[in-house]
């Protein structure tokens, strides 16, 4: 059995908000993965266990290997210390690298590792202003879309709050009800469970019929809203209620990160009809 007990792995906890997020600031790291929020909601999915210390957090990632870790965010010291670590360990690998990680790996260990492209991982990143205005040609699929589902009804649409908590969740397992269960339906619900305590962001929309859809996400930089989850009854109606969310966010507001496709056809797809403005590549590290 690995032995990590050096590394004091526990599970995300709502108290380590504060401290992920002072960490990841002055990182300067941005992407999705190590957002509090992803790690919170994702835990149990993808088999997530934390250890926080002052200057750095690492994320054991059971879902892909006993040793396997997220790069560790935080002071280049604590990552070093990780790095020598994990040399020295059976089965040991890196998700989520960014190509200043890499770059970083290369010169403080040069030889060691060897890394590839994960592109399962890569984020999709869109310009905010682009998704609400849907300027141009490029945008000619997604405004038909957009505009046939505003027009199918009269929709009542809310921001999430405690008052419609409940209502939100039935949407949620109404949702897992019309396909195989996946972890996916669980994820959303820890979400609406500490909706205000995760800093969350969303909005519901329903028709005369009741409830139809939900769509949340939080704020993971100044500038930057990770887009967690969007679930709704009606599929046609899918980027309508990811532009009526956009519409409500504040003005300071501008990438939409859309997180990753998982190799998925379909999910890839999806995130490509959104046009989004840059891909950003996350890499895999392997000792050699």
């Amino acid at each position: 059995m690995l032995d990590c007990t050096q590394w004091q792995c526990r599970p995300v906890q709502l108290e380590d908000r504060s401290a992920v997020e002072a960490i990841r600031a002055r990182a300067g790291h941005q992407i999705s993965a190590h957002a509090f929020t992803s790690l919170f909601l994702w835990q149990k999915v993808m088999g997530l266990s934390i250890c926080l210390r002052e200057d750095a957090f690492f994320v054991r990632f059971e879902q892909r290997g006993e040793n396997a870790w997220f790069y560790p965010c935080g002071s280049e010291e604590e990552q070093v210390r990780f790095l020598r670590w994990g040399l020295k360990t059976p089965d040991f690998s890196l998700h989520y690298m960014r190509q200043e990680d890499v770059e970083f790996v290369q010169e403080h260990f040069p030889g060691k590792f060897r890394f590839e492209e994960a592109r399962g991982d890569s984020e999709y990143i869109c310009d905010r202003q682009a998704q609400v205005e849907m300027p141009g040609g490029a945008y000619r699929n997604l405004r038909a879309k957009v505009r046939k589902a505003r027009e199918r009804h009269n929709w009542q649409i809310q921001r999430i709050s405690t008052e419609n908590l409940e209502a939100a969740k039935k949407v949620v397992h109404d949702w897992e009800k019309l396909r195989e269960k996946t972890g996916d339906g669980d994820a959303a619900l820890i979400g609406l469970e500490k909706f205000e305590e995760l800093g969350l962001q969303g909005i519901m929309m329903g028709t005369e019929a009741g409830p139809q859809a939900i769509a949340y996400g939080a704020v993971i930089a100044p500038d930057v809203f990770d887009f967690h989850v969007e679930k709704t009854l009606m599929p046609s109606i899918v980027n309508y209620v990811k532009w009526e969310l956009y519409q409500r966010l504040s003005d300071q507001i501008r990438w939409i990160n859309l997180e990753e496709d998982l190799n998925l056809p379909g999910l890839k797809n999806n995130k490509l009809q959104a046009v989004p403005a840059a891909i950003v590549p996350l890499w895999k590290g392997v000792p050699v």
